[in-house]
């Protein structure tokens, strides 16, 4: 048997082990606002609402959606056209996210080690930061982002190996489709050439002048092409530059406290991963393996540093949150296993895969990947969070139809998870300035006078649903 028929097992338990973590929520009602927000957005492109430059959300809140650039909702749509509409289009595309740029690591690994034998090791530690499960299952913008910056870091390896120009500029295109996704963090990637001509001397200086000015023209000329030559794109980069890029910048936004804010989220997600790098370090250590450590030290530099570009800039901004950093993570998780490359590889020369231990560990990764996706289904149909808001959803929408705007107190107007189920699970859209046939009420305020024509229908918990007769 071929190594890399070996070492598949490895392969199989990461995998089980990145499912098993997601697959409590894979399955169930619920996730994140901003993701349930893609969600509905996503499934009204799908269903002819909103165009391309143009995103719908509700008919009342985001009627076109400027908050993000559309790419990446664009993309999702396409799954829903052909998925059809449920829940777990949405988590199915959101996982895959996830597992495409797992694909991309070993890719990225392949052209640094010229190998995939010991690719898992960099993959489990990239599920070991707990923030990229926890995208994998709430559908965010970050996922499909950082499947085009990947591809990007990839590409521009390639171009270095087989000293092709087109693969510097099939880096920088693949920049201009990940800042669609999501802005202009996807440019950290420009530093790339400057890192590998620091810390390994792979390329001469001249070389990164040329290929940063190609990547930096390559991502830049297609988007002033779509702003100069289509009126509905200008309008939306000019409206999301205004209403996101710059008020977050200046602090308009909603914000935290520090810059160090995102350094905090750095550390807590890397715990994990450092706690394991430390004990391969006292292993290698104990047996005085540690010269094996020198070999990729100098890679290792280089995507640290490309790992803290996409980290240090976020800083500029008083407008964060953990999950904004995610791209940057597979970089991180391939400066971390680097240094052990050598140390693996040689742990997988001596291990005897006749011996019951390597049958055990094999059967335990297949029992293990095939009990997630039971336990996954067993949990369809269940509400993981938010239960509140999703029963007062499933309620409604037994009276109210698909495509209706109700009316709402004026209070539960900032309620923005309440919007985003009513989107996401029922087309429906909240008003709290105008009469409607339906009028939601939370029982929390005081009753506004209403017509005589409204008749309560039902309670729903603290809430109360009337319709206009």
């Amino acid at each position: 048997m071929q190594q890399s028929q070996k070492t598949i097992y490895f392969y199989i338990a990461v995998v089980g082990i990145f499912l098993g973590i997601c697959s409590p929520f894979l399955f169930t009602y619920g996730m994140f606002l901003d993701g349930t927000t893609y969600a509905a957005i996503a499934r009204n492109l799908a269903l002819g609402k909103g165009s391309f430059w143009m995103p719908h959300y509700t008919e009342t809140l985001f009627s076109t959606f400027y908050e993000h650039p559309p790419l990446a909702l664009w993309l999702e749509s396409l799954f829903f056209r052909v998925l059809g509409t449920s829940i777990l289009v949405e988590r199915f595309y959101s996982v895959l996210s996830i597992l495409i740029v797992g694909f991309l690591i070993v890719k990225i690994w392949k052209e640094i080690t010229a190998e995939t034998d010991t690719a898992w090791f960099p993959l489990l530690l990239f599920i070991c930061f707990p923030i990229i499960t926890w995208t994998a299952t709430n559908n965010m913008l970050e996922n499909t982002m950082s499947i085009f910056i990947c591809s990007s870091v990839f590409f521009y390896l390639k171009a270095i190996r087989k000293k092709k120009h087109y693969f510097t500029i099939l880096s920088g295109l693949a920049l201009c489709l990940g800042t669609l996704c999501k802005g202009i963090v996807a440019f950290f990637p420009w530093t790339f050439p400057f890192w590998i001509w620091l810390f390994s001397k792979q390329i001469p200086f001249k070389q990164v002048v040329r290929d940063t000015f190609i990547l930096v023209i390559s991502t830049l000329l297609p988007l002033i092409l779509l702003y100069i030559s289509s009126a509905d794109a200008k309008l939306f980069f000019d409206t999301y530059l205004t209403n996101q890029l710059f008020s977050s910048v200046s602090g308009m936004r909603e914000t935290t406290e520090s810059r160090f804010f995102i350094l905090k989220k750095l550390w807590e997600n890397s715990i994990i991963c450092l706690v394991l790098a430390a004990g391969i370090l006292l292993v290698q250590i104990v047996k005085k393996k540690t010269v094996l450590m020198k070999k990729q030290v100098k890679n290792s530099l280089v995507f640290f540093a490309l790992s803290l570009c996409g980290i240090l800039p976020i800083m500029l901004s008083l407008k964060q949150s953990g999950y904004y950093i995610v791209p940057a993570y597979p970089f991180l998780a391939i400066a971390l296993a680097l240094p052990f490359q050598a140390f693996i590889k040689e742990w997988h020369g001596k291990i005897n895969h006749s011996s019951k231990g390597f049958l055990v560990f094999k059967i335990i990764s297949c029992m293990l990947f095939v009990s997630v996706i039971v336990f996954s289904v067993s949990q369809k149909g269940k509400i993981g969070r938010d239960k509140a808001h999703l029963q007062l959803v499933f309620e409604c929408s037994k009276y109210i139809s698909s495509n209706t705007t109700i009316s709402i107190d004026a209070e539960m107007h900032s309620d923005w998870g309440l919007h985003a189920y009513f989107a996401r699970y029922s087309s429906i859209s909240l008003d709290c300035d105008n009469k409607h046939t339906f009028y939601l009420h939370n029982q929390d305020f005081s009753l506004p006078q209403l017509d005589e024509e409204y008749v309560h229908l039902i309670d729903i918990e603290k809430f109360s649903l009337y319709r206009r007769e």
